[in-house]
């Protein structure tokens, strides 16, 4: 073979072995160098993140990690737990919590793990815990993880999951569990307690929210706001708090469905503003008004298992006509169901009622108020 050519097979070779190291998966550990210690450690998350090429995995063993992190690049944050039921704990940094963060919705706010501007995340395995936070100046909100300009309409949902977290003790000033702005991301098979606000904020893109577990929210347990097409929120757990899950306008298209609602002093399921939503075989039981749908249009809401209601099983007023509210049962309650004189064009009939005092409630009835902000 000729010189000329042997050099430029060769350089070809190399050039294309550097390429693939370039983009190779790179694994790397955050803790003590006995866990995991023929890798390369780091001593904190943020150093971690901050040093790592795109595409890295960033291992956190277990223990506490009194940080606020942001994450700005494709990588996959995971905790490592060791057998014995320890984790790798996010806490509130020795000097307090500082403002890191703008979302579009709540403007400053103050987060424990932040990613944004970026695609290609994974969040799993971690806890995220706000005991003893504080409330910074400036700040509307402190967000156990919130997620802010991550992806496009092209990535539907899978522009970052977060799976398998936990997320607590949002208690200070209002404290959300997880915030996600503008982003088009899947949040899976977590569990949210104790946040004296919202633990599932999705606001202004689409999401895919499923068999995630919440208890003992004190404002809302999940809650959809100006939502695209196709949003999904399926499997849930929603226990213990004022409203379960809450879909706001003008959200189009998203689908509710298979959830459990649970003991909640308010609402249930709540459509407020809605309209082309799908509300399908949830199980909604101890509200004032187990079902809701207040100011919608075309919104379909069928089989349905609605119980222990305070005072309507099913809510449908000031309609803007075309709601489909039929097939669903409602056992217990003083009354199954009311459509104000506002609803015109709605289907309310069939509905099967069991145990109510009066099945049509006659009105007038005080319905709930207009939902403050989540």
């Amino acid at each position: 073979m000729p010189r000329t050519v042997w050099a430029i097979c060769f350089a070809a070779v190399l050039f294309c072995a550097l390429l693939g190291q370039s983009f190779a998966t790179t694994t790397v550990v955050v803790g003590p160098s006995t866990c995991k210690s023929t890798l390369k450690h780091y001593a904190t998350i943020q150093s971690a993140v901050s040093s790592v090429p795109w595409g890295t995995t960033v291992m956190v063993c277990p223990g506490t990690y009194p940080e606020q992190v942001i994450v700005s690049q494709p990588l996959t944050l995971e905790g490592v737990t060791d057998g014995v039921g320890n984790a790798a704990v996010i806490t509130v940094p020795g000097g307090g919590l500082v403002q890191n963060g703008t979302s579009a919705g709540f403007g400053p706010v103050t987060v424990q793990l932040l990613v944004q501007n970026t695609v290609g995340v994974n969040i799993k395995d971690l806890v995220v815990d706000g005991n003893g936070g504080n409330c910074p100046a400036g700040s509307n909100r402190n967000v156990g993880i919130g997620v802010f300009d991550v992806g496009t309409a092209n990535d539907g949902t899978t522009a970052a999951t977060i799976a398998n977290v936990v997320v607590r003790n949002d208690t200070t000033c209002f404290g959300d569990g997880i915030l996600a702005d503008t982003s088009f991301i899947t949040i899976t098979n977590s569990e949210i307690h104790d946040v004296n606000q919202t633990a599932i904020d999705a606001y202004s893109g689409k999401y895919s929210i499923t068999n995630n577990s919440i208890q003992r929210d004190t404002a809302y347990g999940i809650v959809l706001v100006d939502n695209a097409n196709g949003s999904v929120v399926s499997g849930n757990n929603v226990s213990d708090g004022w409203s379960g899950i809450l879909s706001s306008g003008p959200n189009v298209g998203a689908i509710i469905t298979k959830n459990t609602v649970l003991n909640h002093a308010y609402v249930g399921v709540w459509l407020f503003l809605t309209n082309h939503q799908t509300v399908t075989n949830n199980v909604v039981s101890n509200a004032l008004w187990p079902l809701v749908v207040e100011e919608g249009t075309n919104n379909l809401v069928q089989n349905n298992k609605l119980s222990d209601a305070i005072f309507d099983g099913i809510l449908d007023e000031f309609s803007f006509g075309g709601n489909n509210i039929t097939k669903n049962t409602v056992n217990e309650g003083l009354f199954g169901i009311f459509g104000d004189s506002t609803v015109s064009g709605d289907t309310l009939v069939p509905n099967t009622f069991y145990n109510v005092v009066t099945t049509i409630d006659p009105g007038p009835v005080t319905g709930p108020s207009d939902p403050v902000q989540p």
